[in-house]
């Protein structure tokens, strides 16, 4: 309880500044500090960009948000808070100047918006504007953009047209925010439910104590926890041996986030391998590939209806060219590999930042070109080294480690996607608690004590250097290393423990007779 009020900022959460009337609508209005669960850049990107996505699409956002807020500022004869340049979604190595992004609304996504529909999109903008300070919003349109395939923009834009910004005077935008606090809330129960309130502990307290996956990069968002949760759930489903609900869940998650389909993969290492010689293991693997399978095509196809094939389209050539673009708090293989000298240092903020940035991406795409034999060799081995280790684990844990790996060897994420890493020491714990066997269990302690080890770094690694760009290459460094051990643990080989074993229990045991004597 105690990490888990840790990772809130024990009850701070995040600053905002309201409006201290909501009819004072000068550029000298009085604002109220508070303290709640609300990420405004988040809850834009997020909110805003699935409840409006049939208007605005992936690459209207930041213009429209330009042109609603211009609109708004003549209307309170105030002055606009956007200006100067806006990132440019269509290609997020470049912004573009303030009137070209108007221009663009105004003639390609405007249109889209029926006068309603328009009318709500700044009304909701005109209640974020007496959420936070007005120097705010120029950040806010010079972010990264919003990313999530459609078949997760039909659950946020459902759920976003259903919950208003603000109902009278009720701030029902935290009821939005606090969706991810009760979807992680049926995480842990159904942990404790499944595996014991042991490991759902350990999941709790690690998720809490955490750098990489802190509160402050998407807590009090909006939807941004469905995909861990859907995650954790079908791990949960295999322990039961719900297999087509498992697949279900692992189906619907990869249609959140994609690369949850790692986890998918991994899980079916151990039941395809006999499945041959065994019934029972084909049924498993039908069963679980039907619900997948079932899963991801009634999603896509869902969203086909709802948005039409187009958005499909956008998506995959906005997510490739994203998957190459490196930010300084991604965590992957491409951050070990490409690190040079020359690689930190850097300032990457406003227009000029941006063109820096620009540079800086080229480069490192150089340089993963000319290290691409070793990282296919590290990729490979990566994948052979996985299957051996998942071949004699129960599936949950199987799917845990090779989705973690795919993530980290095949992907480029955000940091805070490796919120999943919690689960790692509690299944590693539960693992050893549960051996048949001292090796086994020794495998699993070690392997935990690894991990405990990693965790840890991550916590000292921003204070052992001032740069950002360096300690997130420290962290991926580490977690590559810790990785690797997990594996080793986990691969089931030929090595005699005996002796292992004699020592541990002369350690344990009663002295031998000679020495009583």
């Amino acid at each position: 309880m105690l990490s888990v009020a840790s990772w809130t900022h024990f009850g701070d959460f995040h600053q905002i500044w309201v409006d201290a009337s909501r009819s004072d609508t000068s550029a000298s209005r009085r604002k109220i500090e508070k303290r709640q669960p609300f990420h405004f850049h988040e809850f834009v990107h997020y909110y805003i960009g699935s409840k409006y996505f049939r208007e605005l699409g992936y690459v209207g956002l930041y213009d429209c948000t330009a042109l609603a807020d211009l609109e708004i500022a003549e209307e309170e004869r105030s002055k606009a808070l956007i200006g100067g340049y806006v990132r440019d979604l269509g290609d997020v190595l470049t912004d573009k100047p303030y009137d070209a992004a108007i221009a663009h609304c105004k003639a390609e996504q405007q249109p889209r918006f029926s006068p309603s529909r328009w009318a709500s999109f700044k009304n909701d903008l005109r209640e974020l504007r007496r959420l936070v300070p007005d120097d705010w919003w120029n950040g806010v349109v010079f972010d990264a953009g919003f990313n999530p395939p459609p078949t997760w923009v039909l659950l946020g834009t459902a759920v976003a047209n259903i919950i208003p910004i603000r109902a009278w005077d009720a701030p029902t935008y935290l009821v939005a925010t606090s969706l991810d606090m009760a979807l992680l809330v049926v995480s842990f129960v159904a942990l404790q439910s499944v595996f014991g309130a042991t490991t759902a502990a350990l999941a709790a307290l690690y998720f809490g104590a955490t750098f990489i996956a802190s509160y402050g990069w998407n807590g009090g968002a909006f939807l941004r926890y469905t995909w861990l949760t859907t995650v954790v759930l079908s791990l949960c489903t295999m322990a039961r041996r719900r297999w087509a609900l498992a697949g279900i869940l692992l189906g619907a998650a990869t249609c959140d986030r994609l690369f949850p389909v790692g986890f998918a993969a991994g899980a079916m290492i151990p039941v395809v391998v006999g499945a041959a010689a065994s019934p029972h293991r084909r049924k498993v693997l039908l069963e679980f590939g039907a619900g997948f399978g079932a899963a991801v095509v009634v999603l896509v196809i869902a969203s086909l209806v709802a948005f039409g094939f187009a958005p499909w389209a956008v998506f995959f050539a906005r997510i490739f060219r994203h998957s190459d673009v490196y930010y300084v708090m991604h965590i992957g293989l491409k951050k070990v590999l490409t690190y040079r000298d020359w690689v930190p240092s850097k300032n990457f903020h406003g227009h000029d930042g941006l063109m820096r940035f620009r540079d800086w991406n080229l480069s490192l795409r150089e340089t993963w070109g000319a290290m691409r034999p070793l990282a296919i060799a590290l990729q490979t081995f990566a994948v052979l080294g996985v299957v051996g280790a998942s071949l004699r684990r129960r599936p949950y844990e199987a799917a845990l480690l090779g989705g973690v790996v795919f993530m980290f060897v095949f992907t480029l994420p955000a940091n805070y996607y490796f919120a999943v890493l919690a689960m790692v020491p509690a299944l590693l714990f539960r693992g050893a608690a549960t051996a048949t066997s001292m090796p086994r269990r020794l495998r699993d302690y070690g392997a935990l004590t690894a991990f405990a080890t990693f965790w840890m770094f991550t916590l000292i690694a921003p204070h052992m250097a001032s740069d950002d760009i360096i300690y997130n290459f420290y962290i991926c460094a580490a977690l590559a290393i810790f990785l690797v051990v997990w594996i080793a643990a986990w691969t089931e080989s030929k090595w005699d423990f005996a002796a292992v074993v004699r020592w541990m229990r002369q350690l344990t045991g009663p002295p031998p007779v000679a020495q009583q004597a």
